[in-house]
């Protein structure tokens, strides 16, 4: 890994696994960050026989809306189709999420995305654009519930909401 600060502040971050999979963190004077992987065979290969996620060599900090969130662009070789991939995330929580920027420039909230140690987790069906954003929630009722995380993670994947007035509704 080798890292490039440029006199305005920005930066760039390049990454280069042992199984041939590369990766560029670019962040700009104003903190945008964008950042693009390419995938080898060897890793999807392994993910796959070992059933584990290919871990992308591109560490980001989430952002708190879409306008603000790091974009991440997996490329992953031809034909292989659908391949669980997990984003390192510095700080993430119960409340991180991907969200898939298709084509169009739409995006969707990927439910099935998942916290893990290190990132977010998700499957995806070949190349794909993703931002990860920081959707939690701050419910009054749960700040210090035991369901709090639980809560947060439905919450954030707009799976169920709250009842209103920053409630949850334990």
């Amino acid at each position: 890994t080798k890292t490039e600060t440029k006199p305005d502040g920005s930066s760039v971050t390049e990454s280069k696994t042992t199984n041939g999979t590369t990766g560029t963190v670019k962040t700009d004077v104003n903190g945008r960050t964008e950042a693009e992987a390419k995938v080898s065979e060897k890793a999807v290969e392994g993910a796959k026989k070992s059933g584990e996620a290919v871990k992308v060599p591109t560490e980001v900090k989430a952002g708190e809306d879409s306008n603000s969130a790091p974009t991440v662009k997996v490329e992953l070789p031809k034909d292989a189709g659908e391949t669980k991939i997990e984003i390192p995330v510095e700080d993430v929580n119960s409340g991180t999420v991907a969200v898939i920027v298709h084509p169009d420039g739409t995006e969707e909230l990927v439910k099935d995305s998942k916290p893990t140690e290190d990132g977010v987790q998700l499957t995806v069906d070949g190349s794909a654009t993703v931002k990860i954003i920081d959707n939690s929630k701050d419910f009054r009722d749960t700040r210090d519930h035991w369901s709090r995380d639980e809560v947060n993670f439905v919450v954030a994947r707009e799976i169920f909401n709250g009842v209103g007035n920053g409630q949850f509704g334990v």
